[in-house]
C-alpha cells in the first residue's frame, strides 16, 4: 500500500492527471485547510549488547527481541503519523547467542524490527573492522559516524555514513549519528587501525547546519555518548536532574542545537534537556526503550510532547510470532551449551550496576583472575563486569553475560610504586575504586588529593608493598595494554598465559566443593579524617 508521502510526490514529479488521483481537487468555494504541523514518533534503544533473549523480573517476562518487537509495533499503531525507530550503539556484542555468531543473530533481529538507523557504538569495533563491515552490509539500515574517518583524511570509510534523511508520510527527519570519540582508548589495540575518531560536536556542528539546508522537519543527534542523572522521582516517565557527562559537554558547547538526542554508553536511564535540546538514554540491555514524540509548532519551534522510558514485558501484547522464530533457530545450535549448570552461589552477587564502589561481583572475578594466571594480584576494571549473578544455579549462558568479551588472560610484572599509581587513576575524586582486586589490601585517605590518596598497600599476609618491590598482576590483555585509560599498566612487562577470562572464571568457580560463597567486600578501606 502507497503511504501517503508516496503520493506526495507523485504530485510534484508528474502530470495533474495524477495528481487528480491522488486527492479530490476541493472547489472553488472551498477554503484551503492549514496544513497540519510535521509530527513524528522516535523510539529509541541502546546498548542491547546481543540481549535476543528475555529475562525474567520479578516472575515477569522482560525484554528480548520478539517482546520487543510487539511493543514497537503496538506505538506504531497507536500513532497517527510516522514512527522511526533508531539505536544509540552497542548493539552486538555481550551474550553467548549473538557473539557465537559474531553478531549476526542481532543484526537479523534488527533487521525484522525495523530499524531505521544505528550510531556506532565502541563494543561494535570488538571483533575488528571486517568482521564489522560484514555486520554492516548485512544490516537493513545505515550505520552512522559523522566523526569516524580514514585515518589522516576528512573522508569517511565507505560502509559508514555521517547521517541520513528519511522522509516518511510527508515529514522529513535528519538523522546524524556519532561514536564515542574515546574508542580507540576503549577497545583492543589494533581493533580500529586506519581510523581516525574526531572530537563529537565538532562533527555534528558540522552536519547539523547542512541538515537544515535541505529543509528537514526535524534534526534528531544520536551518539554513543551518555550521562549520568539523578532521577527526580520513581517513575519511568519522570524526568532526571543533575546530569553530567559527556551528552552533556557536547551539548553545552555546541553552536547548533539538535531537535533531540539520543544518548547511550553510560548503561543509565537520562530524560533530560540540555541548552533546551531533550536527551533521552535508557539503561543497559533490552529491559527499556524510549518513545518520544516531536512536533514543529506554528512558530517554527520543535518541541517534545512526549517523552517517556518504557518496559517491554508481557503486558497488553503478544510477543512477535515471527521474531520468535527467527529467535529459536539462531538459538538451536547453542541452546544445549548454554543450558548447563557451572556452578551454585549461596546468594546473589551484586555488580552495583557497574558504579564505582566494591562489589561481591568483582571481587569474585579478581580472585578468579588471580587464580587463573597465578599472579600475586588480581585487578579488574569495573568496566568488564556486565551483570549480577543470581542465588542459585548458575548456567553457562549468565556467565557468559557476566563475562562475554572473550579477552586472553595475562600477567603484567609492575613495581609497586607503578602499582600505587594504577591504583590513584581507578579511583575517583572522593575516594571510590573503579576496580576490583585480589589478594591486595589497599589502605586510602578519600579526602587528600589526587594522586595522594594511596597510604598502604598490604598483601593478604600483612606485608607492605613497597615501591620498589616487583609484584605479578593476573588481568585481561585490554587491560594490559592500556585498555580503559590503564596506561600504566603498558609500562610493565607481559607475559601471556593462553586462558580466556571466562575459562578461568569457569575453573576457579568449579574448584569449589560445594556453593560458591560471595567474597567480604573488604578489601578498600578508607581511612577516618587525620
Amino acid at each position: 500500500m502507497l503511504r501517503r508521502s508516496s503520493c506526495i510526490v507523485a504530485v510534484i514529479a508528474s502530470t495533474a492527471l495524477l495528481s487528480a488521483a491522488c486527492a479530490p481537487a476541493p472547489s472553488p468555494s472551498e477554503a484551503p485547510s492549514p496544513a497540519p504541523s510535521p509530527t513524528v514518533q522516535i523510539i529509541h534503544t541502546n546498548d542491547f549488547h546481543g540481549r535476543i533473549l528475555p529475562v525474567t523480573v520479578g516472575g515477569d517476562t522482560v525484554g528480548g527481541s520478539a517482546l520487543l518487537s510487539a511493543h514497537f509495533d503496538s506505538v506504531r499503531a497507536g500513532f497517527p503519523g510516522p514512527t522511526l525507530l533508531i539505536s544509540a550503539g552497542d548493539v552486538m556484542q555481550g551474550t553467548a547467542l549473538s557473539n557465537m555468531t559474531w553478531g549476526r543473530a542481532s543484526i537479523d533481529v534488527y533487521n525484522r524490527k525495523g530499524y531505521t538507523a544505528a550510531a556506532l557504538g565502541n563494543h561494535e569495533f570488538d571483533w575488528g573492522l571486517d568482521t564489522l563491515r560484514a555486520r554492516v552490509a548485512e544490516s537493513h539500515f545505515p550505520w552512522l559516524g559523522a566523526n569516524v574517518f580514514l585515518a589522516g583524511s576528512s573522508a569517511h570509510p565507505d560502509w559508514v555514513r555521517p547521517w541520513v534523511v528519511i522522509v516518511e508520510d510527508g515529514v522529513r527527519v535528519g538523522i546524524v549519528g556519532v561514536a564515542l570519540a574515546s574508542t580507540p582508548r576503549v577497545v583492543m589495540p589494533g581493533r580500529v587501525e586506519g581510523l581516525d575518531f574526531g572530537d563529537e560536536g565538532a562533527a555534528l556542528d558540522r552536519y547539523i547546519p547542512e541538515l537544515r539546508a535541505l529543509e528537514v522537519d526535524f534534526v534528531v543527534a544520536v551518539g554513543h555518548v551518555g550521562a549520568v542523572c539523578r532521577v527526580a522521582g520513581s517513575g519511568p516517565v519522570d524526568p532526571s536532574e543533575g546530569c553530567e557527562g559527556r551528552v552533556v559537554e557536547i551539548l553545552e558547547g555546541l553552536a547548533h542545537q539538535p531537535d533531540l538526542f539520543l544518548a547511550g554508553h553510560t548503561h543509565l536511564r537520562n530524560l533530560t534537556e540540555v541548552r533546551g535540546t531533550p536527551v533521552v538514554q535508557n539503561p543497559a540491555y533490552s529491559g527499556t526503550f524510549s518513545v518520544t514524540v516531536l512536533e514543529r509548532t506554528p512558530g517554527g519551534d520543535a518541541t517534545a510532547t512526549r517523552r517517556e522510558v518504557r518496559i517491554p514485558n508481557r503486558s497488553g501484547v503478544t510477543a512477535d510470532s515471527a521474531v520468535a522464530r527467527v529467535v529459536a533457530e539462531w538459538s538451536t545450535d547453542v541452546a544445549p551449551l548454554l543450558q548447563q549448570e557451572v556452578a551454585t552461589f549461596a546468594s546473589a552477587l551484586s555488580n552495583a550496576d557497574r558504579q564505582p564502589i566494591e562489589n561481591p561481583a568483582g571481587n569474585l572475578l579478581a580472585d578468579a583472575q588471580r587464580m587463573a594466571t597465578g599472579a600475586e594480584i588480581g585487578f579488574v576494571n569495573n568496566g568488564s563486569l556486565r551483570r549480577s549473578l543470581p542465588a542459585g544455579s548458575a548456567t553457562y549462558e549468565v556467565l557468559y553475560e557476566f563475562q562475554p568479551f572473550q579477552n586472553d588472560l595475562v600477567v603484567v610484572e609492575l613495581t609497586g610504586e607503578l602499582l600505587r599509581q594504577t591504583l590513584e587513576f581507578a579511583l575517583t575524586e572522593n575516594g571510590f575504586p573503579r576496580v576490583h582486586i585480589s589478594g591486595l589490601r589497599v589502605e586510602l585517605d578519600p579526602g587528600a588529593p589526587r594522586g595522594e590518596k594511596v597510604r598502604r598497600m598490604l598483601r593478604d599476609d600483612g606485608t607492605e608493598v613497597l615501591a620498589d618491590a616487583v609484584v605479578t598482576i593476573g588481568t585481561t590483555e585490554f587491560v594490559a595494554a592500556g585498555g580503559d585509560g590503564f596506561e600504566l599498566m603498558a609500562q610493565g612487562s607481559r607475559r601471556p598465559t593462553g586462558v580466556i577470562d571466562l575459562d578461568g572464571l569457569i575453573g576457579y568457580l568449579r574448584s569449589f566443593p560445594g556453593e560458591v560463597p560471595a567474597p567480604a567486600t573488604d578489601r578498600w578501606v578508607r581511612l577516618p579524617p587525620g
